[in-house]
């Protein structure tokens, strides 16, 4: 940790040094982090490029063009940053995907309800899709896992509290129609009624999401959401 923050502030150093006497400017405005700092490498940059910034400029110790390449230099530091952090780390054999984690149980084939059981037990619940980035994000994690192109996997998307009305198992509305939904019969999913309650990834429709009796056996997909 303390080699990537002094990384950054090395690298400013260097640039004052095409222009200014920058071994002292640098020790005074850019001192090295104490080893017990805890506040988020991100904002510290922000708020010393706010601060230190604005007073090399006040003290005329630093032209506009130095002043304007640091700035740069720290906003891809920041950039860069904020890339790295938003990857989440994932337990056991899930998979990172965004904010999420993924975990397609390829052996495993229970009935829904079982295959929440099963996800609550590697700390997650049944997968659910807030857009439909993170729905082609999943298809591609279970396209490339390697199952049969004829087998369906459990997702968390059920009517059974209100017939009609498909909910995630977070207690959010299910997206409906394209690109989230499959056909069956010519006809636009869900379309099974009172019969077919709990939502599935149909291998043989390009894995979209159908409807079915809940006690159906599938694969579950499992998913750890971090907000």
């Amino acid at each position: 940790m303390r080699l990537v923050v002094v990384f950054p502030w090395m690298v400013v150093g260097t640039v004052l040094s095409l222009e200014t006497s920058a071994g002292s400017l640098y020790d005074e405005h850019f001192p090295p982090l104490h080893p017990n700092c805890t506040q988020s490498l991100t904002d510290l940059i922000l708020l010393r490029q706010e601060v230190q910034l604005k007073e090399l400029k006040e003290e005329g110790k630093v032209s506009p063009r130095i002043l304007k390449q640091i700035v740069d230099i720290l906003t891809d530091i920041k950039n860069s940053l904020n890339r790295t952090s938003s990857k989440v780390s994932c337990p056991g054999n899930y998979i990172n995907f965004g904010d999420t984690c993924l975990y397609l149980a390829k052996d495993t084939d229970v009935t829904w309800e079982a295959s929440r059981t099963y996800c609550h037990g590697l700390g997650g619940d049944l997968a659910v899709f807030r857009d439909a980035n993170a729905f082609a994000e999943a298809l591609g994690y279970v396209k490339g896992s390697g199952i049969p192109g004829t087998a369906d996997v459990w997702v968390g998307g059920n009517d059974l509290s209100l017939e009609g009305e498909w909910m995630w198992v977070s207690g959010e509305d299910m997206p409906r129609g394209t690109p989230f939904w499959g056909h069956h019969n010519n006809a636009r999913e869900p379309t099974g009624g009172t019969s077919q309650n709990c939502a599935f990834l149909k291998g043989q429709d390009g894995f979209t999401i159908h409807d079915a009796p809940c006690d159906w056996k599938r694969k579950p997909l499992c998913q750890i959401k971090h907000i």
